[in-house]
């Protein structure tokens, strides 16, 4: 038996062990992004941390979004995502691209996710010395 014969066929009895369901593992983000609730009211802040890279380097960014809404779970992990996707998705751009960019993530996953309007001013982000 050739050698992708017997991959086929183990591959095949793997699904029959596992009830047919072979799940494919999510590639993982160049650029992951960390995110958590602290505080509460008035003060809560999401706070997220990843990396970017300008000319070939990573560099550190910090989201923070001042809002009083406290992210379950789930919304956490939305947001991480949307954050990585700007970030993988951005390589090299000017560093100030960047961070508007991923600014513009952060309003568009509250409101288109999560139904929640958070303005701009209500969200920092930096890339070392460089915020918005």
């Amino acid at each position: 038996m050739s050698k992708l014969a017997r991959m086929a066929a183990v591959t095949a009895a793997a699904a029959v062990l596992t009830g047919g369901a072979l799940a494919t593992s999510a590639s993982a983000s160049s650029h992951p992004y960390s995110c958590s609730n602290q505080g509460g009211g008035p003060n809560h802040t999401v706070n997220c941390s990843g990396l970017i890279t300008v000319n070939n380097v990573l560099n550190g960014t910090t989201v923070d979004v001042h809002d009083v809404n406290v992210l379950n779970g789930t919304q956490i992990n939305t947001l991480q995502n949307a954050l990585a996707n700007v970030s993988d998705n951005d390589v090299n751009l000017p560093v100030t691209v960047q961070i508007g960019h991923l600014q513009t993530a952060v309003i568009n996953t509250y409101l288109k996710n999560f139904g929640i309007t958070v303005l701009p001013a209500n969200i920092s982000v930096c890339a070392g010395s460089v915020c918005v």
